[in-house]
């Protein structure tokens, strides 16, 4: 029954317009969009640049596929320097978002199992279906991969020279997975004349866990010098586990559940391997080749969720949430310069693999119970209801998906080569061949032989348990390996596009940039699918079902600035966001009939359309007082059209895919950042941001009524960074960084909690964490303290509740640790 687990974790996901324009954050990252100081931490000489240069420093970015100042360019851009990833200690895309205004998560599939199970927002733009509403890059590099069963691929941050936040609607240079934006991780370029590198050790120790380390390392070989140089880094870890195990005791089909004896301590421990090669061969005439590797590889043992009710960090579900996440990215990039024009060419291939448990035993064997052997209500099920109830029920039921992305893509472009120029230009062509496929095997050992020893008789020849009994399809060895749910599905998604821009000077203060792109894809879809769950579904025992989809659209967007004078400029936009359509399981199966009939839905859709939006934006950006303060801000209103959702199906808890309605959303971003002249050394961040996002049409009033807040969208988040550094000798300096965050209410469900019926996941509470960085620089050789979570919040984010059973999860706890450092 993987689509239980979808649906009912993958509702975070539902209508989520808006948890992102979160940050009210005094940050810590380089504002976006404005300059920056390149104060770092963790280098001795920018250390002391910084502890006498008294201005912030330009920020460069390539957001536009060209290199530019980002206060130059009309769009919010939020930027995270490699070195403040460092200095803030940031591991994920989850800490990025707690730094950055913009941009938010909601957990997937049930609870944060780290890297690759977390769906990305930007601007609150987000949901569990199909497509990801935010496009990755690795450099040049798209990260693509189907949502739905798995979360969004992210990189491992270990070298990086920058994270840029593009925010709104990216479609035009980085195509139909940016319909919210898009989250770039740049890194360096390999150094052909100079041999460097640096290698990090941390330690650490975590509140209610353990002993936790982490090793990583940079070495930049310039093979032949000004000609061919290779940038290896590479990241070694594993943190230690906080989740405390117990026996499940009393019934789950009951509601009478609770945890027993102690089975297992410190469940949830990870370890994380990361190896990146990237060269850079210049043999002249203005070519440049870029060949790059990227394999990462994340395990957990068990999930970070756990049973509030059974106390803090404690859980009885039977089955551990094992998952290893692993992905090879290679690449190749070419830019040559014909005069006229600079060629780009960018060809990827992504081979991502996860294999993951999960606890089925709530929605599998405790439902089976519930929906089928006790409201039979008549002998020999009401005679042994107690066998039912505390026996069956409580047999725990391990949930193992495979899930396997291939995706291939490929990227011309032509652009104009004076950055300079009165008009310039970018016009190119985008490829991609995405292959996914599924595995969802779920099992309840013992199920059978159980059953028999309560009934008396073998499972196979109950008509309850077998539906099979007196059909054409009669399977006298139904029940074979206890097989309670499995499906394979397997999509092909084709795209084609051809994308251009031009910006153009209409007067010295003026500038136009239009854009547009055409996209076309195609989407086949198979399934096939066998057990008592999905018995009278099409593709039923090896019968495959087949469907496909065909999309096509443009994504036109146009911007507008104004230089009031050299330091502030004004701008607006107005851009097209897009996603592709496509298949969805059927769900004809007699259970799940059933269940859609409760929500009005007769006719099981087999496709969703795709969705879109428009995006209205007004910034300015301001630096001011000698290049010691910078200021930017921006307002936007957002019209989402037919949103992709996820529909959880009442009875048999399967899932459809569905466009349920439009939303709006309306909101703002700040960021500021300042080097106050009177204490040198001290740079001061803060970023702000604050959505209102709301239903504004319901294709069906079971899922969402109009007006209703749309889900994971934190109301405010905000976040204050100081970073402060001192000369100590000619050959030693001191810092600190300190920084707040604080993410404000949001929306997990649109079920009102009510006395008589209480919802948990109604509300996700606003919650705060306070971060520290301490240390010295002694030459080559940095050491450093630092705490994460330091006032050990607890909050729990958020409430899943399956099947009655309530789970969450909160901040990883509070983490205090010693970092060494050296540079050669």
């Amino acid at each position: 029954m993987s689509h239980q687990i979808s649906s009912r974790t993958a509702r975070r996901g539902q209508l989520g317009i808006g948890g992102a324009l979160a940050a009210l954050a005094l940050a810590g990252p380089i504002g976006a969009t404005d300059l920056a100081a390149t104060t770092t931490a963790t280098d001795t000489a920018s250390a002391d640049a910084a502890a006498t240069d008294g201005q912030l420093q330009e920020v460069v970015v390539t957001a536009t596929k060209r290199a530019e100042d980002a206060k130059d360019i009309p769009l919010s851009v939020g930027v995270v320097s490699g070195s403040d990833l460092t200095d803030l200690h940031v591991e994920s895309v989850e800490d990025i978002t707690r730094l950055v205004p913009g941009i938010s998560f909601a957990a997937h599939n049930n609870g944060p199992n780290g890297p690759g199970q977390d769906n990305i927002t930007i601007r609150g733009v987000s949901s569990t279906v199909g497509n990801p509403t935010v496009g990755i890059y690795l450099d040049e590099v798209p990260l693509i991969t189907i949502t739905g069963y798995e979360g969004d691929a992210e990189p491992h941050l270990v070298d990086l020279d920058r994270v840029e936040v593009l925010r709104g609607p990216q479609g035009t240079l980085y195509g139909a997975s940016s319909e919210g934006g898009t989250v770039r991780f740049i890194t360096p370029t390999p150094d052909t004349q100079n041999y460097s590198g640096w290698v990090r050790q941390e330690f650490s120790d975590t509140q209610d866990g353990g002993f936790n380390y982490d090793t990583k390392g940079v070495l930049n070989i310039p093979v032949i010098s000004d000609v061919f140089a290779l940038r290896v880094s590479a990241e070694y870890g594993k943190d230690h586990g906080y989740i405390d195990q117990y026996a499940l005791e009393g019934s789950l089909a009951l509601g009478t559940s609770y945890a027993g004896p102690l089975l297992r301590t410190d469940t949830n421990g990870d370890g994380n391997q990361s190896i990146s090669i990237k060269g850079l061969y210049t043999p002249g005439g203005d070519l440049t080749i870029t060949p790059a590797v990227l394999y990462q590889r994340y395990s957990t043992s068990d999930t970070s969720t756990f049973i509030p009710a059974a106390g803090l960090y404690n859980t009885y579900a039977p089955v551990p949430g094992a998952d290893t996440d692993s992905m090879l990215l290679p690449s190749l990039t070419v830019k040559k310069g014909f005069g006229f024009a600079d060629f780009t060419g960018v060809t990827s291939y992504l081979d991502r693999t996860v294999q993951r448990q999960s606890d089925g035993t709530f929605f599998n064997s405790a439902a089976i119970v519930q929906f089928s052997l006790d409201p039979a209500g008549v002998p020999p099920y009401s005679t042994n209801a107690s066998g039912n109830n505390n026996i069956l029920g409580n047999i725990a039921s391990p949930v193992e998906f495979t899930d396997s992305f291939n995706t291939w893509t490929q990227e011309l472009r032509l652009q104009s080569p004076d950055d300079k120029a009165r008009v310039r230009w970018v016009g190119g062509v985008f490829v991609s061949d995405q292959q996914w496929e599924h595995l969802d095997y779920e099992t309840a050992p013992g199920f059978s032989q159980a059953f028999e020893n309560i009934y008396g008789y073998n499972i196979n020849t109950d008509p309850v348990l077998n539906p099979s009994i007196g059909t054409s399809q009669y399977n006298p060895d139904f029940w074979a390996n206890d097989l309670v749910w499995t499906v394979h599905d397997h999509n092909d998604v084709k795209q084609y596009a051809v994308f251009g821009q031009v910006d153009a000077d209409i007067l010295s203060n003026l500038h136009l940039g239009v854009g547009e792109r055409y996209v076309w894809a195609e989407e086949k879809f198979s399934e096939t699918g066998a057990g008592f769950f999905d018995f009278g579904g099409v593709g039923t025992e090896g019968t495959p079902f087949d469907s496909s989809a065909r999309f096509s659209t443009s994504t036109p967007k146009g911007t507008l600035t104004l230089d009031v004078s050299d330091d502030t400029s004004l701008y607006a936009s107005a851009g097209k966001g897009f996603r592709l359509g496509g298949s969805t399981t059927p769900n004809t199966n007699a259970s799940c009939v059933a269940g859609l009939a409760t929500i009005g839905i007769y006719n099981s859709p087999t496709s969703y359309g795709p969705d879109q939006l428009w995006s209205y934006e007004f910034g300015t950006k301001n630096i001011l007082f000698d290049k010691t303060l910078s200021v930017n801000a921006d307002v936007y209103y957002i019209t989402w059209k037919n949103l992709q959702q996820t529909i959880t199906i009442p009875i048999c808890g399967g899932a459809l895919n569905a466009n349920v309605g439009d939303a709006e959303a309306i909101g703002g971003e700040l960021e500021v950042r300042y080097k106050p002249q009177f204490v040198r050394g001290l740079t001061l961040s803060a970023n702000a941001g604050g959505e209102h996002a709301y239903i504004t049409s319901s294709a069906n009033t079971v899922t969402a009524q109009v007006g209703q807040d749309v889900l994971y969208t934190p109301d405010v988040t905000a976040n204050v960074t100081a970073n402060y550094t001192w000369i100590l000798t000619d050959a030693t300096s001191a810092f600190v960084v300190a920084d707040y965050e604080y993410t404000g209410k949001s929306y997990g469900s649109f079920q009102v909690s009510t006395a008589a019926a209480p919802n948990p996941s109604y509300i996700d509470p606003a919650y705060s964490v306070v971060n520290l960085n301490l240390g010295v620089n002694l030459g080559a050789f940095q050491v450093s303290l630092f705490a994460k979570n330091l006032l050990n919040n607890t909050t729990i984010l958020q409430s899943p509740t399956i099947n009655g059973i309530t789970e969450g999860y909160t901040l990883r706890p509070r983490t205090i640790g010693v970092a060494l450092q050296a540079k050669f």
